[in-house]
């Protein structure tokens, strides 16, 4: 199948494209990397989870203004921040384990890869860690607002980001491991599996590339501003999306493998699977790509 949306595209030729729409809007797009399903928060309320092959294989009508979403690799448990303030944990089922709210707005959330652990940051500058019980472990104070949470996979480490300022990994104890000041605006964060490369996308500065102590290993230079990246598990593939509405799909060494201009329905979410095989498109428009290649 051809998509109308990728007619101006270069590159490697994917294998299957496939198309579903959600015409209220997408309001955030989750990959879960064991199960390899997709989770898709809709603007008016829905939470739905599809298969690879684009089959609607659960849905729930009961997550109203969910702004963030962070689903566990396993896909048995995830977490929606909801409005300013409200978390929502919940089940494989989606049905809600418990629910929270916090004083002030929630930045960045995030969930450990078998969903023991959550950290979420709000905009007094501070991260909390909680299990998944509700239980919180330690409460991190930061020097600016916290944008990007990630939790590794191999360690028990959190990987945190302000929008501008430091790039930091802090254990669950709320200790930080290491700081690195930045000296660019950050757009998004993505860390490889057991965060052996972090990959900033640092607007002017191009794609940031970085090593488990966050140490700049070099950067990817790309036509374009990079606002968001994310990347495979495996040392494979990288997706960026510009500020001009072109989305680059590249390997671990910066080369460009594949290419599309979607400025006629804006790309405001992407995503990519754990084997590197797969990338996730969602636009302005309601539409759901999902571009594979063998």
């Amino acid at each position: 199948m051809t998509s109308r949306l990728l007619q101006q595209c270069v590159g490697a030729r994917p294998d299957e494209i496939f198309e579903e729409f959600f015409p209220d809007g997408i309001a955030a797009l989750q990959y879960s990397q064991e199960s390899r399903e997709i989770f898709v928060a809709t603007a008016n309320g829905r939470l739905c989870v599809l298969s690879e092959l684009g089959e609607r294989l659960r849905e729930s009508v009961h997550f109203s203004q969910v702004r963030l979403l962070a689903v566990a690799q396993t896909g048995e448990m995830g977490v929606a921040v909801t409005g300013e303030g409200g978390l929502l944990c919940f089940g494989s089922d989606l049905k809600p384990i418990w629910e929270a709210r916090v004083t002030g707005r929630i930045t960045a959330v995030t969930i450990a890869p078998y969903g023991s652990h959550i950290a979420f940051a709000t905009d007094s500058s501070r991260i909390h860690i909680v299990t998944s019980e509700r239980r919180e472990l330690s409460k991190v104070e930061c020097r600016r607002p916290i944008e990007y949470l990630h939790f590794l996979s191999t360690s028990p480490q959190l990987i945190a980001a302000a929008e501008f300022g430091e790039l930091s990994c802090y254990d669950l104890k709320g200790r930080q491991v290491w700081s690195v000041p930045q000296v660019s605006n950050i757009g998004g964060v993505a860390v490889s599996e057991g965060g052996r490369r972090l990959f900033l996308a640092a607007f002017n500065h191009g794609v940031l590339v970085c090593d488990e102590d966050g140490e700049q290993l070099g950067t990817f230079a790309i036509d374009g501003i990079p606002a968001r990246v994310c990347c495979s598990a495996i040392q494979r593939r990288v997706a960026v999306l510009t500020l001009e509405n072109r989305i680059f799909w590249l390997n671990f060494e910066g080369a460009v493998q594949w290419a599309v201009d979607l400025s006629h329905d804006v790309p405001q979410h992407i995503a990519v699977s754990a084997p590197g095989d797969k990338l996730l498109i969602a636009t302005q428009s309601g539409c759901l790509l999902s571009v594979t290649w063998g």
